[in-house]
């Protein structure tokens, strides 16, 4: 049983989408640093409605349209096991955050949760889409678009939806989730969330490059054997798995394919990251701790050029190009309990900083201006 409620939204001006939009092709947050992000919602930020509403949140790009529902979730009345994870968190990351719940009142941007193909729920996503025109956007011309649902009968059909589901899979938000979920046992909690269907999201790979890897090319290769078949790649090309149960490795120069070997075929359903971080990363190289080792740095598919500049940066570092997950493993780690080793899924659609933020009660912006450095 998942209990939504509809949320108060906000979206920012024209004025912080420009700052934002230059800031991020720059590679930074925003250029003055002095003004947090709710300070730039207040300074310009437009409230959508006064009345909380449901919102049908829309993705465009040549790949195709993702389609998902954005509701705050109510954890005062939503069990605790109704929400699966697949990451631990950092305590220290926590605490910070649900100092942040207790001290604003905006929340940036929702978690992610996923739900197994939910016919009704597609039913009623088609039907918002059909029957309204998007809301108008600066962040449309980026192919982000929301459609708001005020009407009471048609926001009871999306909570009643979700109470018949049994089970939702937390794909983006561990910390804040876990923040939220903390301060629930003294305070009851909403918290911002968007529900995309299982068959809708996308996932890629993070990538791995291990730095300052102190260890010899025969005795690498030697490890590697208990678990790969060890093959070079033709004419040294970069390369990146095609399927599960193989690996990409580059070491010392040259790019080689690890295949699971015959010895190690208990392993063939483990997911890759899993196998690659106990048997590798942890037993052979010492990165006991990926969440805070610090040479352990990882790159989203996305950012596969960046991941190859980081191999060539010297000689002791060691990459690890790996096969996406697909929804059903993702799904299938989560229901079994089974926590994945931090950085195992790129998951997709991802909102952009800016995009839209909620709030329990209505924010009014000022208007005013602020110098842009």
């Amino acid at each position: 049983m998942i209990k939504i409620s509809p949320l108060k939204a906000l979206q920012p001006g024209k004025d912080i989408f420009d700052l934002m939009i230059s800031d991020q092709v720059n590679g930074k947050v925003h250029k003055n640093e002095q003004l947090s992000f709710e300070d730039l919602l207040n300074l310009f930020g437009c409230p959508l409605d006064d009345r909380p509403a449901i919102y049908v949140y829309e993705f465009c790009s040549e790949f195709g349209v993702m389609r998902g529902i954005w509701a705050a979730t109510d954890l005062s009345q939503t069990p605790v096991n109704a929400i699966k994870r697949h990451e631990e968190t950092v305590s220290s990351k926590v605490e910070s955050l649900k100092i942040d719940r207790k001290n604003k009142a905006t929340q940036k941007s929702p978690i992610l949760l996923v739900h197994k193909k939910d016919k009704t729920l597609d039913a009623l996503i088609d039907f918002v889409v059909r029957t309204r025109k998007p809301l108008t956007s600066e962040w449309s011309q980026m192919g982000h678009f929301l459609y708001q649902v005020l009407e009471e009968d048609v926001i009871e059909k999306f909570v009643e939806a979700f109470m018949k589901l049994h089970t939702v899979y937390l794909a983006d938000g561990h910390h804040r989730l876990e923040a939220a979920c903390s301060l629930q046992k003294s305070t009851p909690q909403q918290i911002s969330s968007l529900f995309v269907s299982a068959d809708v999201i996308s996932i890629s790979a993070f990538h791995r490059v291990v730095s300052g890897a102190d260890i010899s090319y025969p005795l690498l290769m030697e490890k590697l054997k208990t678990y790969y078949y060890i093959s070079k790649i033709p004419n040294n090309k970069t390369y990146k798995p095609d399927q599960k149960n193989r690996l990409g490795l580059f070491f010392k120069g040259e790019w080689y394919q690890l295949d699971l070997n015959k010895a190690s075929i208990a392993l063939s359903e483990v997911p890759d990251t899993v196998i690659l971080q106990d048997k590798i990363l942890s037993a052979v190289l010492g990165i006991n701790k990926p969440k805070e080792d610090e040479r352990l740095t990882c790159f989203p598919d996305c950012k596969w050029p960046q991941f190859l500049a980081a191999l060539n940066h010297d000689e002791t570092s060691i990459g690890f190009s790996l096969f996406p997950m697909t929804a059903d493993a993702f799904i299938t780690a989560a229901e079994k309990g089974e926590f994945l080793p931090p950085k195992s899924t790129w998951i997709e659609p991802k909102i952009p900083q800016g995009f839209m933020a909620s709030s329990p009660v209505a924010i009014t912006a000022k208007g005013e201006q602020i110098r842009v450095n």
